[in-house]
């Protein structure tokens, strides 16, 4: 054991969790994105609502900046989340619905 196990406690592991869970909803909805601006059925509205969502993600100075540990993904996570529900809203395609692939 490294002296790291001593800083572990479930409680703790239970709270990162809960911190970092973000991360993979935020990977599949930006794959999820991605899938619908690649697919030649989408609309261009819904096309540039991916790109703009998209960039979004990207851009590292964004309105937090992503160095910021955890809470630089808050508001990516937001904006793709929106993003989704917005096309989801709007849009009614089976597309929108469908798996994103495992290679964007």
């Amino acid at each position: 054991m490294s002296d790291h196990s001593r800083h572990y406690s479930d409680a703790a592991f239970a709270e990162k969790l809960g911190k970092i869970s973000g991360v993979s909803e935020l990977f599949d909805g930006s794959r999820r994105l991605y899938r619908i601006l690649k697919s030649p059925d989408t609309p261009r509205w819904v096309k540039l609502m991916c790109l703009s969502a998209l960039g979004y993600l990207i851009l590292p100075t964004d309105a937090v900046a992503d160095i910021i540990p955890v809470a630089g993904l808050v508001d990516d996570a937001a904006l793709i989340t929106a993003a989704i529900t917005a096309i989801g809203s709007r849009w009614d395609s089976d597309e929108a619905d469908t798996e994103p692939p495992h290679d964007p």
